[in-house]
């Protein structure tokens, strides 16, 4: 039996050997010890469009330019803390998720929670750039060639990419059709470049790095980033790195070369000055088709958390609470029936609680996962509809009421019972319209004339032009009915759902 041990633990201690961790540190220590490291060209200063279409895009050789000031002129400081704003970012997935292993199922939310804590993942994120970025970073000025910016095929893709801790982007060969920039936003990551165009024999990645004998022959970069570095890598290099808590944006470009006339005559390719400003105005090959639309419910609830502080806290009270001061809510609800608040208190409450630890709180939307996403945004808004036609009852109620008041006062006038009944009518009115009532002064006659005569205005269906804060995200179909009363208002108020914080709630959070 103790041999039989002794052969296990044996056998396990080769295996281990056998198959060591593929970690840029292991790669680059062979590759300083036999392989031929070369010096990285570092631009002092940028060179305008034309020079670096001419001179640097056409060649083979990676080099590195800074471009801070220009990444940080709308955005001074591109931290975990401010990609946390975007409230889409719970519903954006790295292409290297493995959505079979709930602990490798992570979003984007999670990746920037993980940066702040230093903890290192399975693998970075890495997807296209979620398209409301976009107007936020400005076209560099290495591209400012309307030649570049008017061709459909030069601005291929860019994507994000996030390592938390020491997270490797693994070594790769990449396309011969396209070249890369790497331009880092946060973060200090430490680039591996392997020289793959003069090698037709054996393709280098991190397997063959770490297993051919002979590395003489190979030739390599090892490099450190800072932020505003941008690093070009030419096609068909391989590319790797340690990633150490950085944020980098990844433009990949359409190889550029000179025509053999040009080269021969050594005449330059054109470059007209472009003055396009913004990302946004770039037409990607490959574009984000992330439909806001599509999470709007769960976006508009995470607001209620206090982005970027996330300091919000609610339990099945306070969040009935704050849902029911919610301004896009009080302004429909006529009547909180128990139906209604089991509605809100239990059912949509359990479907936010998405760790079921009896709080709604941002960790709920660290747990979102690829495989469950429109599983609860559908479950949400199947509660909301039930929301929205115990509103529409309550609506055709009051109106049906207000029809037979209306009708009793052309024939008979006010009388006292009808006195009453208006009161009564009037008491059931959401706070909102009360409040109207009371800063116009409206006497009771008024109030019947503007409620049989005036219709009320129904919630925006645009969808494209709505924010993510106005009601008709709540409430929104393609309906007869009209739901909002207004009082003889010239103009719709401004709706909005600001995050109540009372004196009484928890001390900021120092993670996200």
């Amino acid at each position: 039996m103790s041999h039989i041990l002794l052969f296990l633990l044996l056998g396990l201690s080769v295996m281990i050997l056998a198959e060591p961790p593929l970690t840029i540190d292991h790669i680059k220590e062979r590759l300083e010890n036999s392989a031929q490291q070369l010096s990285i060209e570092r631009l002092i200063e940028s060179p305008d469009a034309k020079s670096y279409l001419n001179n640097y895009l056409t060649k083979n050789s990676p080099h590195i330019i800074n471009l801070n000031e220009e990444l940080t002129k709308m955005i001074h400081e591109w931290s975990p803390r401010l990609l946390a704003l975007d409230p889409t970012c719970p519903y954006y997935f790295s292409k290297f998720n493995n959505i079979s292993l709930p602990e490798e199922d992570r979003n984007l939310l999670s990746y920037l929670q993980a940066i702040e804590s230093n903890q290192t993942t399975a693998y970075p994120f890495h997807n296209t750039l979620p398209k409301s970025y976009l107007n936020a970073i400005p076209l560099l000025s290495i591209f400012h060639c309307s030649e570049l910016i008017k061709s459909n095929s030069f601005f291929h893709n860019i994507e994000l990419i996030i390592g938390p801790g020491q997270t490797e982007l693994s070594l790769e060969r990449q396309s011969n059709m396209f070249s890369q920039l790497y331009c880092v936003l946060n973060g200090w990551p430490h680039f591996i470049l392997v020289d793959q165009t003069k090698q037709s024999t054996i393709t280098y990645n991190a397997q063959t790095l770490l297993s051919q004998d002979n590395l003489a022959d190979v030739k390599y970069f090892s490099t450190n980033l800072v932020p505003g570095d941008c690093l070009f890598v030419p096609p068909d290099w391989v590319t790797g790195a340690q990633l150490n808590n950085s944020i980098s944006l990844l433009f990949t470009l359409k190889k550029i070369e000179k025509p053999s006339e040009n080269t021969t005559n050594d005449e330059p390719l054109p470059c007209t000055p472009t003055s396009e400003t913004t990302l946004d105005t770039v037409d990607f090959t490959i574009v984000d088709k992330f439909n806001m639309s599509d999470m709007g419910l769960l976006i508009y609830f995470y607001q209620y958390l206090n982005p970027p502080i996330f300091d919000i806290k609610y339990t099945r009270e306070t969040f009935f609470d704050h849902f029911r001061q919610d301004r896009n809510v009080s302004k429909i609800i006529f009547k909180w029936t128990p139906d209604l608040i089991s509605l809100i208190k239990n059912t949509l409450f359990d479907e936010l609680d998405i760790n079921k630890d009896e709080t709604f709180t941002i960790d709920d939307y660290f747990d979102i996962k690829q495989t469950s996403t429109q599983r609860i945004q559908n479950s949400v808004y199947e509660i909301l509809e039930t929301l929205r036609q115990s509103v529409l009852k309550q609506f055709n109620e009051v109106n049906e009421t207000i029809a037979k008041i209306s009708k009793k006062f052309e024939t008979e006038g006010l009388n006292e019972n009808m006195n009453e009944a208006l009161q009564d009518l009037l008491a059931a009115l959401p706070e909102s319209v009360k409040e109207k009532l009371q800063e116009s002064n409206v006497n009771v006659e008024d109030v019947l004339y503007k409620l049989k005569h005036e219709k009320p205005k129904r919630p925006s269906i645009n969808k494209e032009r709505v924010r993510v804060d106005d009601a008709s995200i709540l409430f929104d179909q393609d309906q007869s009915e009209e739901m909002i009363l207004d009082l003889g208002a010239d103009q719709e108020e401004d709706i909005i759902a600001e995050p109540i914080i009372k004196e009484d709630e928890l001390s900021h959070r120092t993670d996200l």
